[in-house]
């Protein structure tokens, strides 16, 4: 990108674009990147005495070194090429927060992404990324999967084995594929992974993307997700008992290597029953006690810990085994995790509507430089920037000019439409308002 000595006119004018973009910064995140990164490449910060752009962001705008960085890579990343603000088409429909995840997360990968997706699922991918580039020894591998196909057969095998009661519906209520769709994906977005394998469902007409670590992303039918589990279930299928009838003689732990790490909402207490080989270069020195780490002779007279049974902890029970309160507490278990996700995303979800606050209505006044005045009163300038002090939506908000430390006696009354903070970028304590002039005196 190429890009011009801003004259002093220039600076100024991108300074008070970005004041005015601050207060509508769902849409404008990528003209503000635009803006800092004119203002950071042409060093016009430095006419206001500013050692560098994030000195000058956190002096202007209250915004800190990671939230600058943000906004400039997204607007390096996202928009039109060329030196404009403009969004690319292909991510107008995403808000700022899918874009922020999606900076760490490869482009290529891009297409497993829908905006209807949620900001969990988003960051599960990236660990999915991560973990599968950095740790393959430590994730699950599958005998005699070695096909993209029979990798996708044994995580959608493992799908249903973490979720008995939608394929128990499926074969005993003998779902269509619509309603199969609706079952596994009620909210329109859901994701999945197991070892190699990421699957992110979407509704019934946009489909499941599919990630096999190491191959391209590709989309898979709800239809072909079905044809799937049929190849897979059907010499099992018992109707609405499909499930102990097939993972009834199957359900025994097989062995593993290194564990998966705990993700909450992800099950990973099971895999495939193929797995049962170990690789040979991390199998311990069986039968040599002397060699394993951490092993020391026992001293004569020495306590065991063999004899302290009650400190021992409780062995593994296989899951056909299981008892019925530990079948209980484990469907509890999910159904927590399911809750508390949903509960995370309702409250993401609320910080970015206009919702109206039950709690009573407040006047609250603030002081205003005389040079604000006129464009807040027409409506050029309709944000504030300024210390959070406990505002609602629907608040009023006097806005009280002052002049050489003196107010004038002139006020702009307004109304709080909006509250953006908790936001990356905005310094603790400090907080947007967008505002709707009611009057003047």
């Amino acid at each position: 990108m190429e890009y011009t000595q801003l004259t002093l006119d220039d600076y100024i004018q991108c300074k008070n674009d970005i004041k005015n973009n601050l207060g509508t910064i769902v849409k404008s995140f990528v003209r503000i990147g635009w803006l800092l990164t004119r203002i950071d490449k042409s060093g016009a910060y430095k006419n206001d005495g500013y050692s560098t752009i994030y000195e000058f962001a956190q002096a202007e705008y209250g915004m800190n070194k990671s939230g600058t960085s943000r906004f400039k890579k997204i607007y390096e990343k996202y928009s039109v090429p060329g030196d404009t603000p403009e969004l690319r088409d292909e991510y107008k429909d995403f808000n700022q927060s899918q874009l922020t995840e999606m900076l760490q997360i490869p482009e290529e990968d891009y297409a497993m992404l829908h905006p209807e997706g949620n900001k969990e699922d988003f960051r599960e991918l990236k660990r999915f990324n991560r973990e599968n580039d950095s740790n393959p020894e430590n994730l699950w591998s599958w005998k005699e999967a070695k096909t993209p196909e029979e990798k996708l057969k044994a995580a959608i095998q493992e799908f249903f084995r973490e979720n008995k009661e939608i394929l128990n519906d499926f074969y005993g209520k003998n779902l269509s594929v619509k309603d199969l769709a609706e079952e596994i994906c009620p909210s329109g977005s859901r994701s999945y992974r197991k070892g190699t394998v990421f699957l992110m469902f979407y509704t019934l007409e946009q489909g499941i993307m599919v990630k096999i670590f190491g191959e391209a992303p590709t989309k898979m039918t709800y239809q072909e997700f079905a044809d799937h589990t049929k190849q897979i279930f059907d010499t099992a299928a018992a109707g609405g008992r499909t499930w102990d009838s097939y993972f009834g003689e199957r359900n025994v732990e097989p062995d593993k290597t290194l564990e998966e790490p705990d993700h909450s909402g992800e099950d990973t207490s099971m895999v495939p029953e193929q797995n049962t080989e170990i690789p040979e270069q991390i199998l311990p020195n069986v039968g040599q006690e002397n060699d394993i780490p951490g092993r020391d002779d026992q001293i004569p007279g020495q306590d065991n810990i063999q004899n302290h049974p009650e400190y021992m902890p409780e062995p593994k029970v296989a899951p056909a085994q299981r008892t019925e309160e530990q079948k209980y507490n484990d469907r509890q278990a999910r159904l927590d995790r399911e809750s508390k996700k949903k509960l995370q995303e309702q409250e993401d979800e609320e910080k970015m509507q206009y919702l109206p606050s039950d709690e009573p209505r407040k006047t609250k006044q603030l002081r205003m430089a005389f040079s604000y005045y006129d464009d807040i009163l027409t409506g050029n300038m309709s944000f504030w920037f300024c210390k959070d002090d406990h505002f609602h939506i629907g608040d009023s908000l006097d806005l009280m000019e002052f002049k050489e430390g003196r107010h004038t006696g002139r006020t702009i009354r307004t109304e709080i439409t909006y509250i953006l903070n908790d936001y990356t970028g905005l310094e603790d304590g400090y907080c947007i308002l967008s505002i709707k002039v009611t009057g003047a005196i």
